[in-house]
Parts: structure tokens; C-alpha cells; sequence
């Protein structure tokens, strides 16, 4: 089977996969042929794709990590907020993981918008414990963490629709809202003593950052619990790889690359590393574009081939990236992306990651060739001013209009990345924020630019997904949230 977007559906595919509404029951079944009524009624409820069988990909088999009719269990328990039975999924979901052993997240989740809340922590709850499997915690903390995945957005249910499916950015009043569905999700689990406390803080705090940027307490480091560690992965990794009314998915690949760059700072590095041992960056049954012009299928893609793997293309030959013959070819994107226009897809893609006017950015490091790593891969976003010299940055602060934002490389020869903060502060205020570049993830670095008032700082090496998403969360003036 492959995975195609709705809108590329035609009367006449055979659908591969059961389609589920948001109380888990079946819309459409697997086997059946796709009419125009069946096809308007999936897009009517939101879906971004289905999965369909042909000749091209009958022999593609791609396995879920749970049964579809578990998953359903799941949907209708966080639903219901029924914590019982939410306790007994999780039990089901463990052993279904433990029995089959090996894992791959290759099946793309196929849920509405109305059912996100509900299929997210589903979702949520098998990643955690397919991360939990690769960092070999035993069945009974398997159980327990993926309890706490099925209940962390419980709080989230009684949010306004309207504000949980908005399809713009939120006021501060609606984010401050949102911001409390943790404790709310803790508060209907406290009281309950067949639940553990390490499930209960998990829970309470799946939105704290290892550096200490996260809510609701602003914990960091050991503050937080391995449990803690894991949730919070898998909920940033669903969200990312989900369509939302206001925001269209990152791909598994883009998804892993932002949670690469974010080790250290938002996310527990071992953790991102489990989570990587199962997450193939082009899933099988992806349709995908080549750097030679040509389409293909993902129809193996474990071990060695997460980054080369086996295609067939839609002549029905097999090509091969790791064959030698063809390590020039490369894979551009998901061609599911833009099957319909690629310069509209494109248009969308850019459109999710450009903030709504355009803004200014000075970056400042003495270094060349940082400055050109930046220059391309925000130089289509931003309007960047690029300088070398401290002192040339200073005045160019004094003599023109302050910029949106102000990257601070803090190894620069001979001057105190510290006090250079001050400067800026004295001459622009409060209302620039600086965004400090250090080398390495150093605790006691990091406290004091946080200390001398940077909004934030990012890692070399540069991963390009996290930095485009730090500057945006800067620039917005809000947390990140998912």
C-alpha cells in the first residue's frame, strides 16, 4: 500500500486502511473502492490522506505498531476521559509493543481535525512507549508511561473548541489558556491513588525543557523525570508530523532534524536518540521526488536505507540508492507535498514558516563562514544584516532603525559576549531581544546569558529546523507550544 493525499484521491482507488471518525468508529473500510461521495465525506472531516493499494505497491506491507481496533479502544477512552479504561489500553498497547519486539513508526496516523486531541494522545502514548522499549525500561514502567501519554491532554477537553482548532496564531489570552491544559490534565489524575507519582508528574509537567524554558514551573535538567523526559518528546514529535487547521505538518525527516538541534535544550539527548532508532525519515509507501527528476515509492527503508532506501518507480522499476551507481541521486521531498502544483506547495511550505510580516534580523559573528550558513537558510524569510565587527554593530544600532531581532555569536576574539549583551541593551532597550550563539550546551554560559537578558540561544552546529523555530518563537514573543 501507499500513503496519497486526499486531494490526489480519484473515484476508483482501493482503500488500504480503515478511516476512523472521532469516537473510533469505522467511516470507510479497508478493501473498499473510493466513489466521489466517499472521497468528499474524507475531506469534509478533515483528513490529509489515505492510504490506497495498486499494483505499484500491493506487495508494500506496512504494520502498525498497534491494531487499529486497540487504537479505537484508545480514542474512546481519552474521549470519554475515562481513566480506567485509558489504564487498561495501556496495558494492551505494552504488550502488543513487547510481543511484536521490532519497531518501526512507518504508518503515516490517519485522524480528522475534530479527533486530533483525542488521536494525539494515542499517538503520543505509543511513541512514548516505543521509546521507552529502546531505552529498556521494563513492562511495568512501560505501562506507566504510556498511561501518562493517554492522560496528558485530558485538560485540553474542556478548552473551547474554537480555541484548540483556531486556525491563526492565538492571542495571549487564548495561549495563557492554553498553556494551563497541563494542570488541568493533573487535577482530574491527583486524587487517584491507583496512579503513580511518576505518572502524575509526567503528566503535569510533559511541557518543561531540560535548559528550564518550559512551563508550568520552569524546571530543568534532573528537576524532571525520565518519564517527564520521554512524554515530552513524543508530544513534540506528534505535533510536528500532524496537520493542524493552523499549520500544515513537518515531515518525519524535518520533525527529526528539529528534534536534533533542540538535544540539550528543550529535549533529553538519550531520549531523541531512542526515539530516532524507530522513526524512518522517509516512511514506506511515501511517494517521494528525486534529484533526477523522477518519482518513487519507499519500499524498504530499515537499518542502513533510512537515508538510502529501496524505491521503486512508477514505471515499476527498483532503483537502489545505496548502489554506487546511484549515490548522485538524492531525495528532494515527499512528492505528496506537491503533486498538484509544486510552486503552490511550495508557496504553503514557506508560508508555515514565515511569520505573518517580514522582519529584520542583524546576526553578528566574526566568523565568515557561520555568517553564509546563515545567510542560507534564512536569507528567503528575513531581511538579514550580516556584520563582523562588534564595534561596526554598535554603531550601526546607534545610527539606524533597531532590527527585530539580534544574533549574538558569544565566542567572538578578544570581546565579552556578557557585557556586549549590556551594549546592545544600553543602546536599544529591552525591546530587541538577543538570541545567543555558543558552541556548546554549557549550563553555567547559558545562565549567564539568561542573566544579562538574551531571549534565548542556539547550538552549533546549526540545525536549520530549530533555528527557524527559535527565531519565530522569539519574534511572535510566545512560547513553543504543541
Amino acid at each position: 500500500m501507499r500513503y496519497i493525499k486526499i486531494e490526489d484521491t480519484t473515484p476508483g482507488m482501493n482503500l488500504a486502511y480503515n478511516m476512523y471518525d472521532a469516537d473510533g468508529h469505522t467511516l470507510i473500510c479497508s478493501g473498499s473502492i473510493l466513489s466521489e461521495f466517499y472521497i468528499k465525506r474524507l475531506n469534509d472531516y478533515g483528513f490529509d490522506g489515505v492510504y490506497i493499494t495498486d499494483e505499484l505497491s500491493e506487495d508494500i506491507q506496512i504494520e502498525p505498531v498497534i491494531t487499529p481496533q486497540l487504537r479505537a479502544e484508545g480514542l474512546v477512552g481519552v474521549r470519554e476521559s475515562n481513566i480506567d479504561e485509558c489504564k487498561n489500553v495501556a496495558r494492551k498497547i505494552v504488550d502488543q509493543v513487547l510481543e511484536r519486539g521490532i519497531l518501526s513508526l512507518d504508518l503515516t496516523d490517519l485522524r480528522s481535525f475534530d479527533s486530533y486531541t483525542y488521536a494525539h494522545s494515542v499517538n503520543v502514548a505509543v511513541i512514548a512507549c516505543v521509546i521507552g522499549f529502546g531505552l529498556n525500561l521494563n513492562s511495568e514502567e512501560l505501562e506507566q508511561l504510556v498511561t501518562a501519554g493517554l492522560l496528558h491532554d485530558l485538560g485540553k477537553l474542556v478548552i473551547p473548541r474554537e480555541i484548540l482548532n483556531k486556525p491563526a496564531r492565538l492571542t495571549n489570552e487564548e495561549y495563557d489558556l492554553m498553556k494551563t491544559h497541563s494542570k488541568l490534565s493533573y487535577e482530574l489524575i491527583k486524587e487517584r491513588w491507583d496512579i503513580s507519582a511518576n505518572v502524575k508528574a509526567a503528566v503535569l509537567y510533559h511541557h518543561e525543557n531540560v535548559d528550564g524554558s518550559g512551563y508550568p514551573d520552569g524546571k530543568e535538567g534532573d528537576q524532571t523525570s525520565l518519564f517527564t523526559k520521554i512524554l515530552h518528546v513524543a508530544d513534540v514529535y506528534d505535533a510536528l508530523v500532524s496537520k493542524r487547521p493552523y499549520k500544515n505538518p513537518y515531515s518525519p525527516y524535518e520533525a527529526c532534524e528539529y528534534l536534533m538541534g533542540a538535544g540539550g535544550i528543550m529535549f533529553e539527548p538519550k531520549v531523541v536518540e531512542s526515539l530516532l532508532l524507530y522513526v524512518p525519515f522517509y516512511p514506506k509507501g511515501t511517494q517521494v521526488k528525486l534529484s533526477d527528476g523522477r518519482d518513487g515509492i519507499i519500499v524498504e527503508n530499515s537499518g542502513t536505507r533510512n537515508l538510502r532506501p529501496l524505491l521503486r518507480l512508477l514505471d515499476g522499476t527498483m532503483l537502489d540508492l545505496q548502489e554506487h551507481e546511484n549515490f548522485k541521486i538524492t531525495i528532494l521531498h515527499e512528492t505528496n507535498e506537491q503533486v498538484l502544483d509544486p510552486v503552490v506547495g511550495e508557496a504553503d511550505r514557506k508560508k508555515m514558516l514565515t511569520p505573518s510580516r517580514r522582519y529584520r534580523i542583524m546576526v553578528i559573528d566574526n566568523m565568515l563562514v557561520h555568517l553564509q550558513s546563515m545567510r542560507g537558510f534564512l536569507h528567503n524569510l528575513y531581511d538579514l544584516e550580516l556584520l563582523t565587527s562588534p564595534d561596526q554593530a554598535l554603531l550601526c544600532l546607534k545610527r539606524q532603525a533597531e532590527p527585530d531581532l539580534i544574533i549574538l555569536s558569544m565566542d567572538i576574539p578578544r570581546v565579552n559576549g556578557i557585557e556586549l549583551i549590556g551594549k546592545i541593551h544600553d543602546i536599544v532597550g529591552d525591546m530587541v531581544p538577543v538570541l545567543s550563539v555558543i558552541n556548546t550546551n554549557d549550563k553555567s554560559l547559558v545562565a549567564r546569558c539568561r542573566k544579562a537578558g538574551a531571549a534565548g540561544y542556539i547550538v552549533r552546529p546549526y540545525k536549520p529546523t530549530f533555528v527557524k523555530a527559535e527565531i519565530k518563537r522569539i519574534l511572535l514573543k510566545q512560547q513553543v507550544t504543541h
